[in-house]
């Protein structure tokens, strides 16, 4: 049998292994919260003593939709015609394309909803949320109610 200082070779692939893993393992356990901290740190001087927003690494979409209260969306086109209003039911997360959206009814008419009357509600309410889409031409009213 081969040995090395008299432990077997198998003995020493082992020890590697064991040694590879906790050190794999402590980086990612490490790095992360000094991560967060950094980000922590950056997003305090940005706010507190720049005067600016923060940083925030989610796609507009994912800010804009994740929420666990209660949504009301307008979709208007570049023209301020009502497309479709509703209460939001379901966005697909995984896809890109945040126009796979189920709306449920509001309990109002969509008749009696027109540009102006939903830009004064929408500008009135400290929840509310505007997503332009340039190349769809298309503009979502975002209302968070809980």
């Amino acid at each position: 049998m081969n040995t090395f200082f008299g432990i077997s070779q198998k003995g020493i692939v082992i020890t590697i292994g064991i040694i590879l893993l906790f050190d794999i393992f402590g980086t990612v356990i490490a790095i992360y919260p000094l991560l967060m901290l950094g980000k922590f740190i950056i997003n305090l001087i940005r706010s507190k003593l720049l005067n600016k927003s923060e940083i925030d690494t989610r796609s507009t979409r994912d800010f804009i939709f994740n929420s666990n209260k209660f949504q009301r969306v307008y979709i208007f086109d570049f023209d301020n015609n009502l497309i479709s209003a509703g209460w939001l039911d379901y966005q697909q997360a995984s896809s890109n394309n945040y126009f796979d959206i189920s709306l449920m009814p509001l309990d109002e008419s969509e008749t009696d909803l027109d540009f102006q009357v939903v830009a004064k509600y929408v500008s009135k309410q400290k929840e509310s949320r505007v997503l332009v889409d340039f190349e769809k031409k298309v503009k979502l009213y975002i209302v968070r109610e809980s």
